[in-house]
């Protein structure tokens, strides 16, 4: 027998003899961001694989990694992540030693920030060409950093680094593309004035995914059996899924084309969901009609059974890439050195269906995504890369739905199984909805805390309308954007804007951002009302309208026949009858407010569950009548002036904002209570016509 010694002096004999004959070309590869989350991941771990696979190859390779810092500081961290590197599992220990020490000699670090540093890397590489007598082939420059940062790189590159002429250059960039089609457009501009279209490769891994990678050679090698059912007339849906069962730290589409008319691509992807898993899946339909009952039948091919089409990514219940066909459509054509049949099944069901139902492949040798388009570059494959068409072409489709939805808050929940239904929707003709009408909202028990257990979630709805809830400031935040939005549409719509604000602590922190924060709210069109105000002179530290006064008013430029305070001082006394104070108001807001409906009232809630000037069991709850009533409180002062639930009830827009954990108690209480009761004179508030939203903070809802 052989000792393993002599068959490792063997190995090494062959395996340096490969490695130190000459080679005809090379090529340079440089790593820009060479220390990264995603360097350290996937990318030194991709190259380590496509240099395995050229070892002997008709070119040699050498590689650098660079970043903005000091060899001193960067080179140690970066070897500890090339002592990592692994070989595919069919290499043998012994060969993959060998290869691991080869590739970590012929890499080095380099600091790559100013042009002197690409210059003197570009001396380098000149030098080593030189040294062994090599001819240049080409460059790669793989740029895994921020994309504000791509086009200030390339213009080094190309300014000191390129190759010589005949050589070829490329330039890996990394995902994202810009945030929308202006800035992807921007982006392009700039790198097109120093790079070539060809010398670009724009990366998305998932195109490296194996199954997503065999899309359109699966297409043309079965095209004869696809081409008659590849259309509208055949297929139901096509549902493009990636689910994600991590959260994020730092959804239907209609083709314009005959073939695709009225087939809806839905587009699912998220975060903190269910389970993780990704598939690309083309569900045909059915024109078959069965009167046995499905699993009665022994028949293998039954047309009643769903057939489709899955390329499934991986992760979830079958846990490998695959391609899937239902067996009642036909058996693909594979090409069997990159693909196997699976024979033996695992005991799991696809979409309701055994996996015996299929033909099922998998990949003879599973590789990441980054090993499968790495070499695609050096062979200057294209087919699974972003060009510059393609790009904007994409953000023309995206952007205007991200405009669309921007200033529309994101559905919230709680994350994994305990999302239930809550992100469930429905396909209505080119209408996608979710199933439920209530989204929830997410408050941590804990806020110096982030982990899913410690979150609450609740229902967005309160006494069966809209609830927005956050911490204090966020809260004041979305009110008076939500307040500035309302204003915005009525100015555009009628010309004016006519708010009524009640008086109280809760709204001093609203007048405060709005002051110092909405500078294009249109308040020159707003007329200033009050929902109601004590019989105490204006300029009073009680008067609600000083409390406007001080907290807004004072800073902006409204002019002053836009500004309506309640007549509770007339002929130097206060609310007194005969003065007629709230019939003359009235008379305003008649002459003024379109149909007496205000287009925004804004209301707070006293611990009593008192709304304006209208407290429990008090007859002004019952004067349908009158817009402006004079009215009693239990409190000092005890008289006050107030709009009536009549005039409240006619607003478009009515919001109740509640702060404070000690409302925690009367907003306890109105989640239970009833639809109408004197008792919560805040119960009463149902807009005839309006919307209703209430505005509670973490501390009055949760204690």
């Amino acid at each position: 027998m052989i000792s393993t010694r002599v068959v490792y002096g063997l190995l090494l004999c062959g395996l340096l003899h490969v490695l130190s004959a000459e080679s005809k070309s090379h090529i340079s590869v440089v790593l820009v961001g060479a220390t990264g989350d995603l360097a350290k991941k996937y990318l030194w771990q991709g190259l380590f694989q496509s240099y395995s696979k050229q070892v002997g190859g008709t070119h040699s390779l050498s590689f650098y990694g660079g970043t903005r810092l000091s060899s001193s500081e960067a080179s140690p961290v970066m070897y500890e992540i090339l002592k990592g590197l692994s070989c595919l599992p069919n290499v043998p220990s012994v060969k993959c030693a060998l290869l691991k020490d080869q590739f970590l000699k012929l890499t080095q670090y380099h600091r790559l920030d100013t042009h002197q540093d690409y210059s003197a890397l570009n001396k380098k590489i000149k030098e080593v060409l030189d040294q062994e007598g090599l001819r240049e082939e080409g460059r790669l420059f793989y740029l895994s950093v921020p994309a504000f940062a791509y086009a200030d790189i390339a213009t080094k590159i190309n300014a000191t680094c390129r190759p010589q002429e005949g050589s070829w250059l490329r330039v890996v960039l990394e995902k994202p593309f810009g945030h929308d089609l202006h800035s992807a457009q921007q982006l392009a501009e700039e790198l097109r004035k120093v790079l070539r279209e060809e010398e670009m490769y724009r990366i998305d891994h998932y195109l490296g995914k194996q199954a997503i990678a065999h899309i359109l050679p699966f297409r043309h090698d079965n095209q004869h059996s696809l081409n008659p059912i590849w259309n509208q007339h055949h297929i139901e849906r096509v549902e493009i899924v990636m689910k994600e069962t991590v959260d994020s730290k730092g959804v239907a589409i209609f083709l314009d084309n005959p073939q695709w008319d009225n087939v809806p691509f839905l587009l699912t992807a998220g975060k903190a969901l269910d389970e993780r898993v990704g598939y690309t899946r083309i569900l045909f339909k059915t024109k078959a009609f069965c009167l046995q009952n499905e699993s009665t039948r022994k028949a293998e091919f039954s047309q009643c059974r769903q057939r489709q089409i899955i390329f499934y990514v991986g992760h979830g219940d079958l846990n490998f890439p695959a391609i899937l066909v239902s067996k009642n459509l036909f058996k693909p054509v594979m090409d069997t050195s990159s693909w196997k049949q699976v024979t033996e099944f695992p005991d799991v069901q696809m979409f309701g269906i055994p996996l015996s139902d299929y033909y099922i492949y998998t990949p003879v040798m599973q590789k990441d995504a980054y090993a499968v388009l790495i070499p695609q570059i050096f062979q200057a494959k294209r087919d699974c890369f972003v060009n510059t068409e393609d790009l904007l072409a994409s953000w023309k489709v995206w952007t205007p739905l991200l405009k669309e939805f921007s200033n529309v808050s994101p559905r919230l929940y709680p994350g994994g199984a305990r999302n239930g239904d809550i992100l469930d929707f429905k396909v209505e003709g080119k209408t996608v909805s979710f199933t439920r009408s209530d989204p929830v909202a997410i408050i941590s028990e804990s806020p110096s805390h982030q982990t899913v257990s410690e979150y609450k979630a609740i229902a967005s709805t309160f006494r069966g309308n809209t609830l927005v809830s956050a911490v204090t400031e966020d809260l004041i935040a979305k009110l008076a954007s939500y307040l500035q939005q309302t204003a915005q549409n009525a100015v555009q719509e009628r010309g004016n804007f006519h708010l009524a604000v009640s008086g109280g602590s809760s709204p001093k922190d609203l007048f405060r951002r709005l002051a110092a924060h909405h500078y294009t709210f249109p308040w020159k069109r707003t007329h200033f009302w009050m929902v109601d105000e004590r019989c105490v002179p204006l300029d009073d530290p009680k008067s609600n309208f000083r409390s406007l006064h001080d907290n807004l008013l004072k800073d902006l430029k409204v002019p002053y026949v836009n500004i309506h305070p309640m007549p509770v001082h007339m002929n130097q006394r206060l609310c007194v009858e005969d003065d007629r104070g709230a019939g003359l108001y009235a008379n305003e807001i008649e002459m003024l407010v379109n149909g007496t409906s205000f287009d925004f009232v804004l209301l707070g809630v006293g611990a009593d569950g008192h709304i304006a000037s209208l407290f429990p069991n008090s007859q002004a709850l019952t004067l349908e009548r009158n817009l402006v009533l004079f009215t009693e409180s239990p409190v000092k002062p005890h008289q006050r002036m107030t709009l009536s639930l009549r005039t409240i009830n006619k607003a478009k827009h009515v919001a109740v904002l509640i702060t404070g954990r000690s409302k925690h108690p009367i907003v306890g209480s109105l989640s239970k209570e009833g639809e109408k009761s004197e008792k919560w004179p805040i119960t009463m508030v149902q807009p005839s016509g309006g919307e209703l939203v209430w505005f509670i903070d973490h501390d009055a809802l949760f204690g």
